[in-house]
C-alpha cells in the first residue's frame, strides 16, 4: 500500500496539475498521511483505507500505477489483484510498476529467512522479533564455518544487514509471506492479464555489458531477440534479488523501442548524483565516479569539459543545451561534430547508471545565498514535525529536532546569525539539547558553537 504517503505526497506537492490516489489497510497510516496533506493543503491527492483488492476500473485509470514491497508478500489471490488493477486501472499509455523478489537469487537469503524463522519464532512484537533475529546475525556472522559454502552464504548475508533498518528485517524475513517467483515466472502472470514487459526502472541493470563485458555476446546468443529471456538468462548469471519492472498494456507492445540512442535522448535533462566528480586521471584519461561506485572514462578534451560543466551545475540537472551553453561561456565554441560526442558520452553514462534522465528539468540553488529558501513542503513538514519528507530530487530526507527548528524558517527572511540564534533560543527553552562525547551541553559558548555547526549543517 502506499502507507503514510511518503512516496506519494512530495509528488502531489511538486505537480498541483496531476491527481494521486493511495491506498493502505493501515488506518493509523491513512489518518497520518492526511494530517500531512492537510497540512500542505493540499488537494490533488486522497489517501484512503483500502484494499488494493477492491479497487476497480471506476477508481480511474492512471498515467502510473506504484505497487512496491507488496507483491511478494501476499497471497496468490491479491498477486493476482495487483496485476488486475494494473490493466484495468491504466490509461491506455501508463506503465505500471511492480517490485518483488526473484528466484533462483533469492532461493539463497530462503536460508537465512529459515534460520532465523526457526529461531524467532511467532511470539512476541515485530520489535523483540526482529531484535531476536539481529541476535543470531550476529552469531552466525561470526560463528559460522567461513570454510563452508553455508557459512559463507550467512556469514556475506549477516554482514548485508547488519545497517538495514528493522522495519526491513522484519518486512524481508520475518514476515509469514514471501515468495519470490522467477522473471519468466512473473511474466507470464503479467501476460495472462494483457500486460507486457517495458523494462526496469533501473535502466543499467537490463544492460549484460554492465555485468560481465566478456559473457554479454553469449548471453545476448542465448537470449535471441528476446528481451525477456535476456533478462531471465541475466538473473540467473548474477543472482540477482529482487526486481523493479516496469509493466505496459500487451498492445502497445510492438511500439517499444530499446536501442537508446543520443537522438533519442535529446531534450531529456540529466541529474547525477551530488558526489559525482573526477575521480582520477590516468594515461590521458579522465575518470568521472560517484559514491555508488559507478564510473566513466573519456580521453575526448571537450567531453571532459562538458563533464566539468556537469558537476559544476549540481545539484541541478543539465540538458545538452545547457551544457553546451555553459562551455561557450567559457570560450569553448562547440559545433555539431562536438555536440554529437557531448550528446554520445551522455547517453553512455546514463546507460551505466551515472546518470538519471527527466523529462523535466531541476532548479535549485547551487550555492546557499546570505537568507536561503527552503521549498513549501519541506518547511511546513519541520514546521509539522515530520520526521521524513523529501527534497526537489525526490530523495528521503530525515528531518531532525535541529531541521524541524530552522528548516521552517528558510523563507528568504533569516541570515545565518538569524538562524543561529532562532537554534539557541530553542536550545534555552528545552527544545533542543546538544551532545558531545556523551555529555549534554550546557555552557552557552559551547551551545552557541554546536548551534552554529547543526545550522550549517541543514
Amino acid at each position: 500500500g502506499c502507507a503514510a504517503g511518503g512516496n506519494l505526497i512530495p509528488l502531489a506537492a511538486r505537480h498541483p496539475d496531476a491527481y494521486f490516489l493511495g491506498v493502505d489497510l493501515s488506518q493509523r497510516q491513512i489518518d497520518e498521511g492526511q494530517q500531512r496533506v492537510a497540512a500542505l493543503g493540499l488537494s490533488n491527492i486522497n489517501l484512503r483505507r483500502q484494499s488494493l483488492t477492491d479497487l476497480r476500473s471506476k477508481d480511474g485509470g492512471f498515467d502510473f500505477i506504484i505497487c512496491h514491497g507488496v507483491y511478494s508478500w501476499v497471497p496468490e489471490q491479491v498477486r493476482d489483484a495487483i496485476l488486475r488493477i494494473a490493466r484495468e486501472n491504466l490509461a491506455p499509455n501508463g506503465v505500471a510498476f511492480i517490485s518483488y523478489n526473484v528466484q533462483p537469487g533469492w532461493r539463497l537469503r530462503q536460508t537465512l529467512r529459515d534460520a532465523l524463522g526457526l529461531h524467532v519464532g511467532p511470539q512476541g512484537s515485530l520489535r523483540e522479533r526482529v531484535a531476536r533475529a539481529r541476535e543470531m546475525l550476529s552469531f552466525l556472522e561470526q560463528n559460522t564455518p567461513a570454510d563452508t559454502t553455508w557459512g559463507n552464504i550467512f556469514r556475506a548475508e549477516a554482514a548485508n544487514l547488519r545497517m538495514a533498518d528493522d522495519s526491513y528485517i522484519g518486512h524481508e524475513f520475518l514476515e509469514d509471506c514471501n515468495e519470490p517467483c522467477s522473471f519468466s515466472e512473473f511474466m507470464a502472470s503479467a501476460g495472462g492479464r494483457g500486460l507486457a514487459y517495458l523494462g526496469e526502472a533501473t535502466l543499467s541493470t537490463m544492460l549484460p555489458e554492465n555485468m560481465n563485458p566478456a559473457a554479454a555476446p553469449l548471453l545476448r546468443a542465448l537470449a535471441g531477440d528476446n528481451q525477456v529471456s535476456l533478462e531471465q538468462h541475466m538473473d540467473i548469471f548474477t543472482g540477482r534479488t529482487f526486481r523493479q519492472t516496469l509493466l505496459i498494456h500487451k498492445e502497445r507492445e510492438g511500439k517499444c523501442v530499446r536501442t537508446v540512442t543520443p537522438d533519442a535522448l535529446e531534450g531529456l535533462h540529466f541529474l547525477a548524483r551530488p558526489d559525482f566528480g573526477l575521480s582520477r586521471e590516468e594515461d590521458g584519461k579522465a575518470f568521472f565516479a560517484d559514491g555508488a561506485g559507478a564510473w566513466f572514462s573519456t580521453q575526448d578534451l571537450d567531453v571532459r569539459k562538458a563533464m566539468e560543466a556537469l558537476v559544476a551545475r549540481l545539484p541541478e540537472s543539465s540538458s545538452v543545451d545547457e551544457l553546451v551553453a555553459a562551455m561557450e561561456l567559457r570560450g569553448a565554441p562547440v559545433d555539431e561534430a562536438m555536440r554529437s560526442r557531448i550528446a554520445d558520452a551522455l547517453m553512455r553514462m546514463a546507460l551505466v547508471g551515472l546518470l538519471t534522465a527527466s523529462t523535466e528539468c531541476l532548479r535549485i540553488a547551487r550555492a546557499l545565498s546570505a537568507k536561503p529558501i527552503a521549498c513549501p513542503m519541506l518547511r511546513a513538514d519541520a514546521a509539522a514535525g515530520v520526521l521524513h519528507s523529501a527534497n526537489l530530487r525526490h530523495e528521503p530526507i530525515r528531518l531532525d529536532i535541529v531541521a524541524q527548528v530552522v528548516t521552517p524558517l528558510l523563507d528568504g527572511s533569516n541570515d545565518r546569525d538569524g538562524l543561529i540564534a532562532a537554534t539557541i533560543a530553542a536550545a534555552d527553552a528545552g527544545r533542543v539539547t546538544f551532545q558531545r562525547a556523551g555529555q549534554t551541553v550546557v555552557e552557552p559558548a559551547d551551545v552557541a558553537v554546536c548551534a552554529a555547526e547543526h545550522v550549517d549543517r541543514v
